[in-house]
């Protein structure tokens, strides 16, 4: 590697100015490095493009999960590998390609890297009245439940940095158990031969479709080939017993009454009215009248650990 572009997010729950010096040490010792610092995530994925354009090896995020989120958007369909460097709250990209949590040994995997390996990810057409945006979720996305838990849990942000995955998991419960339960079904789901009308959707193409701490969450116990994806009919307060059981014994949702699983999906399309929330990676993308969705394999170089848990096989 020769260059190194690094964006650091200060702002990160783990992120210490100690650390980040270390982490340029060692890299410095590698490659010719430039820290950058931008002050909202549009800058960073612009700053990541234009990385990328100008010809950077490796773009590092040092962040936690939206940090990586937006700097993969820049790199995207680029030759240039994205690198991280774990400073957030949950850290789920980070440790789904197996990168070590102390940022001294994330910085030493990058330079120790030879070669970075190609990943898919999910191609997200988000449509808002006519205009229409794409984004790229490197991990999981939804819409509805998990995509109004995101837009609560970002009410809060000392929470969310000081309590991490117990501030996410009560504010996942405060929507299940608030005013969800009594919205109708708003999302008709196309999904291969079959259409549902449902008022939220979660889809899973890793292994992992997020952490609790350090237990792994799934919408279903299968490996998604390449993505699955969970319907939600209506939220009834007195199955979420049953919906808290099922997740902690790593079963599959789709057994909980009004909820469906979808295996092997390709693609998808749906359609809101009124207008739903979406997220991607744990990052709210606002509010959709309409998406496609698509598993686009082989779409961002990424630098992995020696054991990622997530790598699937491509399906073409």
């Amino acid at each position: 590697m020769d260059q190194i572009v690094v964006i650091a997010n200060p702002s990160a729950s783990q992120f210490t100015g100690g650390d980040h010096r270390q982490v340029m040490s060692l890299l410095r010792k590698e490659a010719n490095v430039e820290p950058l610092w931008p002050d909202s995530p549009v800058v960073a994925e612009a700053w990541a493009g234009e990385a990328a354009s100008s010809g950077a090896d490796v773009v590092v995020a040092m962040g936690g999960d939206g940090l990586v989120h937006h700097v993969a958007q820049g790199l995207v369909g680029t030759g240039t590998a994205l690198a991280i460097i774990p400073a957030g709250t949950t850290n789920v990209i980070a440790r789904l390609l197996g990168i070590p949590s102390r940022p001294t040994r994330a910085a030493r995997l990058i330079n120790e890297t030879l070669e970075p390996i190609s990943i898919g990810t999910v191609r997200m057409t988000l449509n808002r009245g006519a205009a229409a945006t794409t984004h790229h979720a490197m991990f999981a996305c939804g819409f509805g439940l998990d995509a109004a838990v995101v837009i609560e849990a970002d009410k809060e942000p000392y929470r969310k940095y000081r309590f991490g995955s117990l501030h996410y998991a009560t504010t996942a419960l405060g929507v299940a158990l608030g005013d969800f339960p009594r919205r109708k079904p708003n999302i008709t789901i196309d999904v291969g031969d079959r259409e549902d009308l449902v008022c939220a959707a979660l889809i899973q193409f890793r292994s992992v479709y997020t952490y609790f701490g350090s237990i792994p969450v799934r919408v279903s116990p299968d490996q998604p080939d390449p993505m699955t994806v969970l319907t939600v009919g209506r939220m009834r307060r007195r199955r979420i017993p049953r919906v808290l059981t099922t997740l902690a014994r790593r079963g599959d949702l789709g057994t909980i009454p009004e909820w469906t699983v979808a295996r092997n999906v390709k693609s998808m399309r749906l359609k809101a009215d009124p207008a739903v929330a979406a997220q991607a990676d744990g990052e709210s993308l606002g509010m959709v009248d309409g998406a496609h969705l698509e598993w686009a394999p082989d779409t961002i170089q990424v630098i992995a650990g020696q054991s990622p848990i997530s790598l699937l096989p491509e399906t073409p």
